[in-house]
Formats: C-alpha cells, sequence, structure tokens
C-alpha cells in the first residue's frame, strides 16, 4: 500500500439528516493515517535551533510537531486542485489569516468541519456548519469583529504560499483545519461559490462544487488525540488523479527518505521540501 492511500467515503445521514460526508453525485475520498506518518524519517535538525530567517515554519509550516506530511499534504492539495481557481477557508482563525496572508475574505455564513478527534472518516466529516470566527477578549475585540463573529472567511489562493500562510494563522491549536474549494476561473464563478456558502439554509456540496470543482480538507492535529487528514470531494472521478498523486507521492517519499541523513543546514532542509512536496511556494 502506498504511504498515502484514499478510501472511498461510506456516506451516512449527520445528525440533522443531511449527508455529512457528501451529497447525491458527488464523490468524497478520506486520507487518515492515525499514527502512521507518511514520512517516517525526520530530520534531527527540525529539534535544534533555527536561523531567523527562513525556517522550516517560515516556508512550510513544518515545526517538530507537524513535520514533513505538512509539505506532503500541502504539495497534494496544491496537484488535486490544478487547472481551477482556488479559494480556501481557515477555521476560527478569520482575521489572523487575513493578517497572515495580506488579503481581505469574502464573509461566508458556511464553513465545512472535520472532528479531528474522531477516529473514522464517517464520524470526523461532519460537513457544512454555521461559519465561526475568533473575537479577542484582550484587547477586546472591535465592533465589526463582534458582529460578524458568525462569519466565516473565504481567501483566494494564488501560490502555494498562499496556503501555508493561512496555515500560520490556524496551526497552533489541538487540531486545525483549512477547506479549498477549487472551481472554474472567473469573477461570476467565485460570485457563485460565495452565494452558495451565504443564507440561512445548510449547503449541500454537490451544490458548492457545481460540476467541475473539487474540494479539499485539510485538517492537521497537533495535540494527543486529533490526528490528520484530507478529504477530497469532487462530482468528477477522483480515483486516476488521485491514483497518479499517491504514487508520485510515494516515489517523492521514498528518495526524502534515502536523502534525510544527508541533510545538513536548513536551506538544504528547505529545496528537500520543495522535492517532497513537488510544488514550488511561488509558482501558481
Amino acid at each position: 500500500m502506498h504511504p498515502l492511500h484514499f478510501e472511498p467515503a461510506q456516506v451516512t445521514p449527520a445528525v440533522d439528516g443531511t449527508h455529512a460526508a457528501g451529497a447525491a453525485g458527488v464523490q468524497v475520498f478520506h486520507y487518515l493515517p492515525g499514527d502512521e506518518s507518511p514520512v517516517l524519517r525526520h530530520w534531527p535538525g527540525l529539534y535544534q535551533d533555527w536561523p531567523e530567517d527562513e525556517t522550516p515554519f517560515t516556508e512550510w509550516a513544518v515545526n517538530n510537531n507537524n513535520s514533513e506530511e505538512v509539505a506532503l499534504y500541502i504539495g497534494l492539495v496544491w496537484h488535486l486542485t490544478a487547472g481551477l481557481a482556488r479559494y480556501a477557508i481557515p477555521a476560527y482563525y478569520r482575521d489572523e489569516a487575513q493578517r497572515t496572508v495580506g488579503r481581505t475574505p469574502t464573509l461566508i455564513d458556511w464553513q465545512y468541519e472535520v472532528d479531528a478527534e474522531q477516529p473514522t472518516p464517517a464520524l470526523r466529516a461532519r460537513g457544512f456548519v454555521p461559519g465561526r470566527a475568533a473575537v479577542p477578549s484582550s484587547p477586546r475585540g472591535t465592533a465589526w469583529q463582534r458582529a460578524n463573529s458568525g462569519r466565516a472567511g473565504l481567501f483566494p489562493l494564488s501560490t502555494p504560499r498562499d496556503l501555508v500562510s493561512l496555515l500560520h494563522a490556524v496551526i497552533f491549536d489541538a487540531s486545525s483545519e483549512i477547506t479549498v474549494f477549487a472551481v472554474a476561473p472567473g469573477s461570476e464563478r467565485l460570485a457563485r461559490l460565495a452565494a452558495a456558502l451565504r443564507g440561512p439554509d445548510r449547503p449541500e456540496l454537490s451544490d458548492v462544487l457545481g460540476d467541475e470543482g473539487v474540494c479539499v480538507d485539510l485538517t492537521l492535529g497537533s495535540d494527543l488525540g486529533c490526528d490528520d487528514s484530507l478529504i477530497a470531494a469532487s462530482r468528477t472521478d477522483l480515483r486516476p488523479r488521485l491514483t497518479a498523486l499517491t504514487t508520485a507521492c510515494a516515489h517523492r517519499i521514498q528518495a526524502y527518505d534515502q536523502a534525510v541523513d544527508k541533510l545538513v543546514t536548513v536551506p538544504e532542509f528547505l529545496l528537500a521540501m520543495r522535492a517532497l512536496a513537488g510544488v514550488a511556494l511561488d509558482t501558481p
């Protein structure tokens, strides 16, 4: 079996009677590593002091807890959504994400949610839940923050570095989550995506994605009892793409495993993360 193996979802009704994992016509696939990270050998430098400029964390959101697998996940998200315009919802830390990515989000009423403490895909994927955003308590949040605490933010992504910047906003919690919606380029399609994520009624994933869209949810577990996962969903058949991508990931993991003992400096490690991810941070 590949180090990354996606299983098709067994869709079960959520507590409100909707389908948590998907909807009619949408194929949903889960990757849930549990205690087995896809990258088993780690660079010892992750547990040492780093220089103050470019570090594993600033460049790839990699640290000595959420380690090299984060770069691998970033590459997978980017490749799964290739050819489409990407928009992301960072869970809860909307305003911090605006600061780290340097962009103003589109406000929406619904966000996709995964429960990182649950052990099985069917229990983890909660589907769409009302949006929410953190409001500072000290100093007290602004009137605007308090008025919009029930709205999530939808951010455009231009390069993988934007995805890393959103991770910088969310990764310090017990678990962190970013949901990427990739749809056809253009302002009209963005308007339809935002409209599908607004309003009083819980959205259906099939309506949000449309015919061409792809949803990829990345959840990272940091504390004990919280696990990583990737969820990929689309009306299009993702199986050929997932098979090709996981095969390519297996080769890159093997190459990293053979090279990790030779890495000495942080710049060398950063080049290895680019090779492991299969993407360049500043290339669309």
